[in-house]
């Protein structure tokens, strides 16, 4: 029986057409470290529910993110058509939720112990060469009930509506996810900040800004040099930046062609003025819904929530 082969995204699928991986192969294409990811839902429900927050975000129309989220689930649904399933995911924030996303919902079809293995890479799949992926193949290790029951007490923390949940799974390795714990704190980090209301993600973004006008794409690669394991996608990078520019409590100003700080932008990233003091925060991050009304920072001194 042919074999299914998940992986984060088009350009890892390309390349393992490329290399003569024989089965089907399927992308989970969902950055989940931005936007509701809610507690106790089914695959299905979290899906609809993602494809309303990308679509409100801009990032394409409901339908076609709706029925590419249905064609996508339906297929993990018939895993068991498949002689085995293999998990291709990367070391990086993105992927490694991808990864308990898949592991979870793999799960609860019951396969056969062996049936499901995975490759997890500290190199990013899509700029490696088909000389760098064929050696992995053979070295998929086989997911077992307590991978698979590491997975789902992780995914249930990052859903869980309380960010304990979540600063207890970043403290802790996981079996079978080597990965995950880093992954995780990373995420903390996306917290606004005790210091200047700014996630690590902005924060970065303003210093890029600050290093001289740029275009946004160089923005972009600016912003990614200075992260351990990059995981952000130039498009969600682009929504951030319009997010920083808008508004009244605007920290950047001009075009994407050329974008300076302003005034209150200097005065955030040097630590002088509170961002939140002038925007009013409505993110998600995972499960937790942050707004002023339930407001969590994260202390990087102390390197915990408060």
């Amino acid at each position: 029986m042919a074999a299914l082969h998940i992986t984060n995204g088009d350009a890892a699928l390309y390349l393992l057409g490329k290399a003569g991986i024989l089965g089907t192969h399927l992308a989970w294409r969902d950055a989940l470290n931005d936007g509701p990811v809610p507690f106790g839902y089914s695959l299905e429900k979290v899906s609809e529910t993602r494809a309303q927050y990308l679509a409100s975000r801009g990032y394409g129309s409901p339908i076609k993110l709706i029925h590419d989220f249905e064609r996508r689930d339906a297929q993990l649904r018939r895993a068991a058509e498949f002689g085995e399933v293999v998990l291709w995911f990367e070391h990086d924030l993105y992927d490694q939720l991808q990864l308990l996303q898949a592991l979870t919902s793999l799960e609860e079809l019951n396969l056969e112990p062996g049936r499901v293995a995975t490759i997890q890479s500290d190199h990013y799949l899509a700029s490696m060469t088909v000389d760098d992926i064929l050696p992995l193949f053979p070295k998929r290790r086989t997911a077992t009930a307590a991978i698979f029951k590491s997975a789902r007490r992780n995914w249930e923390r990052f859903t869980s509506p309380s960010p304990s949940e979540l600063y207890a799974a970043a403290g802790e390795d996981a079996i079978g996810l080597p990965f995950l714990r880093a992954a995780l704190q990373r995420l903390c980090e996306e917290y606004p900040s005790t210091r200047d209301g700014l996630s690590r993600s902005q924060r970065q973004a303003l210093l890029a800004v600050a290093q001289g006008t740029a275009r946004s794409d160089e923005l972009f690669t600016r912003t990614q040099a200075r992260e351990e394991a990059s995981f952000l996608g130039n498009r969600a990078f682009c929504v951030m930046l319009d997010e920083l520019r808008a508004g009244e409590g605007a920290l950047i100003e001009g075009n994407e062609e050329s974008m300076v700080l302003t005034p209150l932008g200097s005065r955030v990233l040097a630590a002088d003025a509170d961002w939140l003091d002038e925007h009013r925060i409505d993110r998600w991050i995972g499960g937790v819904h942050v707004t002023p009304e339930n407001l969590t920072r994260w202390d990087e001194d102390a390197a915990r929530f408060v």
